[in-house]
């Protein structure tokens, strides 16, 4: 999709987005089985996450990314993401891709049976699939979930047109989303933002102007939000939340409520930067959206204020972000 967040979500545990493509397209097939597997041409230029998150950057070279998944098993290389190496063997229903670096830290191949195609929510662009990973020689782990987080394929002989949209939404137009392609696609999923501090904070957009996060305790809390196309490469989006402190115990008579106003604002990059560093941020492992963090300003009812320095990273979109930290 996040433990002590320098923001107002979870903290540096948890993330979160599935598939980028979450939020709209026809319902009339959604949760649709695809029996027949994309081809290896089809993953080109697509991501996946489901623990790691990998980008298949050509038709045997990828981008291994595992620097913000919690859970230990899979190779967590210690530059963050590294450039590896991919074959691919498919078979009516799977693909079978196997991942090697000369990195050290890499350790044994890691093998993933993919199969189990779907599409959630009838855009005709597949979503999730079940992966079964193999380290080396060793068994199989237990099976998982896993989510295309950029240009996922097109669910076979579906005709989709990628004329119109962006890429990160699987089309072939290096642009910011438009409105309504983020209410379409975007909407209804989870929004990690990895900061290059090392901070990682989530949202869930549960509507058109409707968000939802976690505070540093573990509360759910929520707000509004707006999103603005604001030219060919950016747009801008806007977070806004009322919140309420509780000073003092309700059971004695010095408790006091304190109220607060806050406001978020991030530009965001849609155009593809260098996906293993960038050097104008000093940023490793810049995979998914860049954003910088223009505004992050709370204003209280005593009259205080306290605002964040703007920070710089880099934004996935899952439709479950959970599998980052299980």
């Amino acid at each position: 999709m996040k433990i002590a967040s320098i923001y107002f979500f979870i903290s540096k545990t948890v993330f979160f987005l599935v598939g980028c493509n979450g939020g709209g397209g026809s319902d009339s097939n959604a949760n649709q089985s695809i029996i027949n597997a994309p081809s290896a041409l089809d993953i080109v230029g697509s991501e996946i996450a489901f623990n790691p998150i990998i980008k298949f950057t050509t038709s045997n070279e990828c981008i291994y990314d595992n620097t913000i998944a919690q859970e230990q098993t899979f190779p967590k290389p210690e530059s963050g993401a590294i450039q590896a190496s991919y074959t691919v063997e498919k078979s009516l229903s799977s693909l079978l891709i196997t991942i090697s670096s000369t990195d050290l830290s890499f350790g044994e191949d890691l093998v993933l049976e993919l199969s189990g195609w779907t599409d959630t929510n009838g855009d005709n662009l597949i979503d999730q699939f079940s992966i079964l990973p193999t380290l080396g020689d060793d068994l199989p782990l237990n099976s998982m979930i896993g989510q295309f987080t950029e240009n996922p394929p097109d669910v076979p002989n579906s005709n989709v047109d990628h004329s119109q949209l962006p890429e990160f939404l699987g089309g072939d137009s290096n642009t910011s989303p438009t409105l309504d392609q983020w209410q379409s696609y975007v909407v209804g999923n989870d929004m990690v933002f990895s900061f290059t501090d090392g901070n990682i904070s989530y949202i869930k957009l549960i509507s058109e102007n409707t968000f939802s996060s976690y505070d540093s305790q573990g509360n759910l809390e929520s707000g509004t939000y707006d999103y603005d196309k604001m030219d060919a490469a950016t747009g801008r989006l806007s977070l806004y939340q009322e919140k309420s402190y509780q000073y003092g115990s309700s059971q004695t008579a010095g408790s006091s409520m304190i109220s607060s106003t806050r406001t978020a604002i991030f530009t965001l990059n849609f155009f593809n930067t260098d996906s293993l560093s960038d050097a104008t941020h000093g940023k490793v492992g810049g995979l998914g959206v860049h954003f910088i963090r223009d505004e992050d300003r709370e204003v209280f009812s005593t009259g205080s204020t306290t605002e964040k320095s703007t920070a710089y990273g880099s934004l996935r979109i899952y439709q479950d972000a959970s599998l980052l930290y299980n």
